[in-house]
């Protein structure tokens, strides 16, 4: 196979260009920090993060032994389970991201252009995928601080606005309104004094901000993953189907073949390359039963997760608008930002993984579409021997044996949660 100078993900400026992933932006979220051994340096990035998301885990248990006192307020009730699904969500990816950091960053390696000798050759769809992904990633960046911001500054402007919540017992208690209202066994004068309201407050923000970095982080891996993955199989693709097509071949004759053994030494050749292409694509089959195996049960807790969060952000808003809040209300707003996060980050999800499986059953169209009919039966043995070994691999990411995560999970979830929600309104409306 064709070597090239290896490049990790993380590498000097000089050489960003030879990698898919986006330094600039691993840098800016600091995951290019809690992955990179220099110096030892990750270290402590990854115990002040493990120390943080105890904090966070803490303030869900706390939650979750408050949900007993919201029972009989279903607006209320919904939003906490969101948002403890949210952030245990979320502290599963930072603790996978974090105790699986080393395996993390050995598998960034098969997005170096030259991880495949076809990839070291023509690197144009690995460029157009790397615009693509700076793309997606950024964009997704740039939503999820903004919601963080836009959550982490709603009490700031409803200070004197209280949040009304129907007890176990039929009474109503008035809270100050924070960012989550965290349940305190204390009584509501109490949760309200300003020095107790600021402390909520302030755990609140933290939590709020490892929640976002968290997914950020690990959904920034996961995403690159999928569309290096995607790059890749279209590249061997791509050049399996010029394999043996005299003028566009990757690899020319020797220049000191004479006439007489032209021919041979073309079949040689065209043999020589089968063999790099079904070894790359062995390699890259590697590195992605090797990335399931580290994200494989995070996924499933994020669809699941997302799924509910998608249906109950969407009940909220609706509910939220219906009670006479203006649309571009700080609540109204509040929550259709987590809606669009939420949304948009289980898009992605259902996307990428589509098209990962989409790309890989491409590659035995790109090696049939090799001229392998002039070839001799050592070729085709070969070529078939390849064909099989793809189709055998039979890997995707799946919720249930039949439930594979892919566009069309997306559109079902949508439509199940315009019923559920519609369900919701008109019992709320009725009543």
């Amino acid at each position: 196979m064709t070597t090239t100078p290896r490049v990790t993900g993380f590498t000097a400026p000089a050489s960003e260009d030879l990698t898919i992933v986006d330094n600039g932006l691993f840098k800016a979220i600091c995951l290019h920090q809690i992955l990179d051994p220099a110096k030892g340096g990750n270290r402590y990035y990854r115990l002040a993060f493990m120390v943080v998301m105890w904090v966070s885990l803490s303030v869900q248990i706390i939650q979750s032994v408050g949900l007993y006192f919201a029972v009989n307020d279903l607006q209320r009730f919904a939003f906490t389970t969101t948002m403890i699904f949210n952030a245990l969500l979320c502290l599963s990816k930072g603790y996978v991201l974090v105790t699986n950091a080393d395996r993390v960053r050995a598998s960034l390696e098969v997005a170096r252009y030259g991880f495949t000798s076809s990839g070291a050759r023509d690197q144009r769809l690995m460029r157009r995928s790397r615009a693509v992904l700076s793309t997606v990633l950024r964009t997704f960046a740039v939503l999820s601080w903004v919601t963080c911001f836009i959550w982490a500054l709603t009490p700031l402007f409803a200070m004197d606005e209280y949040l009304q919540l129907t007890n176990a017992n039929g009474t109503v208690s008035r809270y100050r309104v924070t960012i989550y209202n965290v349940w305190l066994p204390v009584p509501a004068t109490v949760y309200n004094e300003t020095i107790v309201w600021s402390l909520v407050y302030a755990v609140e923000v933290v939590v709020c901000f490892v929640n976002v970095f968290s997914w950020l982080l690990f959904d920034s891996y996961v995403v690159t993953m999928c569309f290096t993955f995607n790059a890749q199989f279209r590249t061997v693709a791509a050049s399996s189907t010029i394999i043996g097509h005299r003028g566009v071949s990757p690899r020319s004759p020797s220049p000191h073949a004479t006439d007489g053994t032209s021919d041979d030494n073309n079949t040689l050749n065209c043999y020589d390359e089968l063999m790099n292409h079904i070894k790359d694509n062995q390699s890259i089959i590697k590195m992605y039963d090797d990335f399931f195996e580290i994200i494989q049960p995070t996924i499933l807790f994020q669809i699941i997760g997302g799924s509910y969060s998608v249906i109950t952000l969407i009940f909220l808003t609706s509910l939220t608008y219906l009670m006479g809040w203006s649309i571009i209300s700080i609540p109204v707003l509040k929550v259709f930002f987590g809606f669009l996060s939420v949304t948009f980050e289980l898009f992605m999800y259902c996307y990428v993984f589509n098209h990962i499986e989409t790309e890989k059953c491409n590659m035995n169209f790109g090696l049939y579409s090799s001229n392998w009919t002039a070839m001799d039966l050592k070729f085709k043995k070969t070529l078939l021997f390849g064909m099989n070994t793809n189709s055998s691999h039979r890997r995707v990411m799946k919720v249930t044996p039949r439930s594979i995560i892919n566009l069309e999970m997306f559109t079902n979830v949508m439509n199940m949660s315009y019923s559920i929600v519609s369900i919701l309104l008109n019992s709320r409306v009725q009543k």
